[in-house]
């Protein structure tokens, strides 16, 4: 990694069902086991339920910093997976619907987790949709994974169509700097701005159908992300599928455990530990995010959010 501080991956859907939150709590427990140091962060605030498939009731939330009870390091809790957790609390009104001001020291409360707290990866488990809030979180971060499904390619695109549309024009404008002037997400050699975008596709009945998927959505982003030359705009990468079984997701909701605790030995496991691997294995930053730090990042968005 060229940035200091943790390395940020945020995971987003264009719509709720499809695992993601599944997803991250698993790869951050597989991430610890690799010897990271790990902070999730359920970042679907008014509308979090990563504690309740965790199994654990924090007495500290991000809620108790919102209202000055904590500051943020005090909210961080520890689980018994080995990774730390930030949880945010379902019903709360005043989370989901935050003012604008709070959204800003939330970020910047962010950027002191990535700057201080010690961690090598910082999980964001973003709410479903592609609001400017969803996706402004989620393009500060190191590391973007739509989490798509064989039932959704649709939405899985539009995701990726919105996260590009806002990326642009947040570079357009120059919001992304870093403090040498430089603007932000170039391709190092100047001929045009990139972004890159990681899918994942779960609940597929196999990895070959999963690939398909990736496959599918890459066919009907030719038609925007690419320029008459045959040149792609905005650079894809496939990290990998994992297997839907219906009963291994319910049981590990009803007991409140990880899969991968609950079935070590699950084709499911198997693909969270081969997915953990490619993202670990290319772990040099990726070209939106060259010698940016995310304290620039997160001061272009507050920028643009002011403006």
């Amino acid at each position: 990694m060229t940035n200091a501080g943790a390395r940020t991956i945020a995971f987003i859907s264009n719509k709720g069902g499809v695992g993601k939150t599944h997803i991250a709590i698993n790869l951050a427990l597989q991430f610890a086991r690799e010897g990271r140091r790990v902070l999730l962060v359920d970042t679907d605030l008014g509308s979090a339920n990563a504690d309740l498939r965790l199994g654990i009731r924090p007495l500290v939330t991000v809620n108790d910093f919102f209202e000055k009870r904590a500051d943020i390091f005090q909210c961080l809790v520890p689980t018994e997976y080995g990774f730390h957790f930030l949880a945010g609390k379902s019903g709360e009104f005043k989370l989901a619907n935050l003012a604008h001001q709070q959204k800003i020291r939330l970020l910047r409360a962010f950027d002191r987790l990535v700057r201080d707290g010690g961690y090598t990866d910082i999980f964001f488990d973003l709410g479903a949709g592609i609001g400017s809030r969803v996706l402004d979180f989620a393009l500060v971060c190191d590391e973007c994974i739509i989490v798509a499904t064989p039932q959704d390619i649709v939405a899985a695109y539009a995701a990726l169509k919105a996260c590009w549309t806002r990326f642009t024009r947040l570079s357009d404008m120059h919001y992304f700097k870093s403090k040498t002037g430089g603007v932000h997400f170039t391709d190092g050699s100047h001929s045009g701005r990139k972004l890159r975008m990681n899918f994942l596709v779960n609940q597929a009945e196999n990895l070959r159908e999963a690939k398909g998927v990736y496959l599918r959505i890459l066919d009907v982003a030719r038609t925007f992300f690419y320029t008459p030359e045959g040149q792609s705009v905005l650079p894809l990468r496939y990290i990998g599928g994992v297997p839907y079984v219906h009963a291994l997701l319910r049981t590990a909701e009803r007991s409140k455990l990880p899969a991968l605790v609950l079935y070590p030995h699950h084709p499911f496991s198997k693909a969270i530990g081969e997915i953990t691997g490619v993202l670990l294995e290319k772990q040099s930053v990726a070209p939106n995010r060259l010698d940016v730090p995310f304290t620039d990042r997160v001061r272009g968005v507050v920028q643009a959010w002011v403006s």
